[in-house]
């Protein structure tokens, strides 16, 4: 019996070591970094152009660039059936049956995280599955409410993640159709050298401006884990819809 602890001991460490390397949610905060970044260029030029034109007050004319200059448009699937994530943001795991993991490979239950820092002002809420086999596969969701309530207009739903490509900030993205959802266009976007490594993220528009994004990390089986990834996004998508 005690050994049987120590070895589930060192099972856990494991797990929580490949999520640490692989967060869930990083692809979003390195986008989210990389626009506050291009903001704020974007003010330095404009104070450094201002200099010379002697002092400014409040609200002048030298403020209207920044505050009104809108990013460039880009196309973009547009979400053409609206689902509302809110009676799950307690509660994520519940989106996802025990039955769609277990095809993937077997899972523990899920964990939740709604109240972390992280979850609060990086990622929205999201749910991890960890498995009973130390070499199985990690499964997690996370649903873009922050990006949502934070991010500047351009820069949420699956525009972001069609701007990233553009832009050059990531090197893969796929479109995806669900089967039964043909209203909630998909991608999977991201870096390719991580998604070859196994690490797949579905991202799903609810609305154009407010995704969810399922990950599976299978570094066994780079191809199943993309797989998983859809499996687990069509089950949050039914459940949405009300299982149909």
């Amino acid at each position: 019996m005690k050994l049987e602890l120590v070895w589930k001991g060192k099972q856990e460490k494991l797990w929580k070591s490949q999520i640490s390397r692989e967060p869930f949610w990083m692809g979003h905060v390195v986008r989210l970094v990389a626009v506050a970044g291009a903001l704020l260029a974007t003010s330095t030029v404009l104070a450094s152009c201002s200099e010379g034109d002697g002092p400014q007050t409040s609200g002048s004319a030298s403020a209207t660039p920044s505050s009104s200059a809108g990013p460039t448009s880009i196309e973009y699937p547009r979400v053409q059936t609206p689902l509302d994530p809110s009676p799950y943001l307690d509660n994520p795991c519940q989106l996802v049956p025990m039955r769609v993991l277990n095809s993937i490979a077997e899972f523990r239950e899920g964990d939740p995280d709604t109240d972390s820092a992280a979850a609060k002002k990086m990622t929205g809420p999201r749910c991890t599955w960890l498995p009973r086999d130390l070499d199985g596969p990690t499964v997690g969701i996370t649903i873009g409410t922050v990006r949502r309530a934070t991010a500047d207009e351009g820069y949420k739903g699956l525009e972001i993640e069609y701007r990233s490509k553009e832009s050059g900030d990531i090197d893969h993205l796929q479109p995806l159709a669900i089967p039964g959802h043909p209203g909630n266009p998909a991608v999977i976007s991201g870096q390719a050298v991580r998604i070859n490594n196994g690490s797949c993220p579905v991202t799903v528009g609810l609305a154009d401006d407010l995704t969810f994004t399922a990950r599976v990390i299978d570094r066994e089986d780079p191809q199943g884990a993309c797989e998983g990834a859809q499996k687990v996004a069509a089950a949050v998508l039914d459940t949405l819809a009300g299982g149909k």
